[in-house]
């Protein structure tokens, strides 16, 4: 026993440092001030997912890293016995195809679980892959809001958010829906040695966001209810997404609910691990906002640059705006 111990952490080590190597030689070798002056501004990454250096947050439990790379999700995949369940696929084929490949070699054999922690795109678009070898599986409203807003997406996204030269990734997506779908607040999956307990507050940050908690390890998989370092994404983009396709107070009982579980690892939907810290963050950021927006009245023009000034360190200030938006719409 004890040697088999000893052989998984050696084998975390080896993945983290793995994941580590492969991420250092993506690292550009600086150039002079003055050659940089020079250079022209970086092209965004293509928004795909890198399964090679998956990291192990605990035995049989496995992060795909967004690498901080936009429309980029944090994956989760666990391992039990029997099955092994993908926590979100990321935006378009080639994406979904490497996560699939991923749990296939991580868990041979067993039966693939799909669910996404929520229905937009760059966590879910990729599910039609998972269709013949997979049971993907959602709750009521995830899929409901996919049936009705998934086409709207789907030409949102690529007319509106995709570059020019990533709008290729959404060609030949095929709106997939759930094998099953659950009702109910909760959800308890079996994988076989190891308990998943996927829970549903409705409408948040979007309708169904689902939270991905594994009671055993204390690892909560959060999809965009959370984001580490970043301004949350509030996406108030009508028509492609309008206010009632999102509710911050249902957003914040989420928040306060998760950090009662007291979870030891927190996988944010873009970023980087964390702890409960993270929520705080979160509720104390809307909370700053609710309380900027009264003390200003009709004179809000300056309220994104005071937000992003006090916020300093978080990325996506193209997010303040669309949340101050929504706050005004609903007060």
């Amino acid at each position: 026993m004890e040697t088999e111990k000893a052989a998984g952490a050696d084998r975390r080590d080896l993945l983290k440092l793995t994941a580590l190597v492969g991420l250092a030689g993506m690292v550009p070798v600086p150039a002079s001030a003055q050659e940089q002056a020079a250079l022209p501004p970086p092209a965004r990454p293509l928004p795909t997912v890198d399964t090679r250096f998956p990291a192990e947050m605990a035995p049989g439990v496995f992060l795909v890293p967004d690498k901080r790379i936009p429309l980029v999700p944090n994956i989760g995949i666990v391992v039990g016995t029997e099955s092994v369940l993908v926590i979100d696929c990321g935006l378009g084929i080639e994406s979904a195809e490497n996560v699939l490949r991923l749990a296939r070699e991580l868990a041979p054999g067993r039966r693939i679980i799909l669910t996404v922690t929520h229905a937009h795109p760059e966590h879910a678009f990729g599910a039609q892959v998972f269709r013949r070898d997979a049971r993907i599986y959602y709750n009521s409203a995830q899929r409901d809001y996919l049936q009705r807003s998934g086409q709207i997406l789907l030409e949102g996204f690529r007319a509106r958010i995709l570059p020019e030269g990533h709008k290729h990734l959404l060609d030949g997506i095929e709106l997939t829906p759930p094998d099953e779908t659950y009702d109910t607040a909760e959800s308890v999956i079996d994988l076989g040695g190891r308990e998943v307990r996927l829970r549903t507050w409705g409408t948040a940050h979007s309708p169904g966001d689902q939270i991905v908690f594994l009671p055993q390890e204390r690892i909560l998989f959060a999809g965009d209810l959370l984001e580490e370092r970043m301004f949350p994404i509030v996406p108030f983009f009508p028509p492609m997404i309008d206010a009632g396709d999102m509710d911050i107070a249902r957003w914040e009982t989420a928040l306060n609910d998760m950090m009662r579980l007291q979870p030891r690892l927190i996988v944010p939907g873009h970023g980087n691990l964390a702890g409960i810290e993270l929520p705080e963050a979160v509720l104390g950021y809307f909370r700053t906002m609710r309380e900027m927006l009264a003390e200003a009245g009709p004179r809000t023009a300056n309220l994104p640059s005071l937000l992003r000034a006090r916020y300093a360190t978080w990325e996506n200030p193209e997010f303040i705006s669309p949340a101050l938006r929504y706050f005004q719409q609903r007060t």
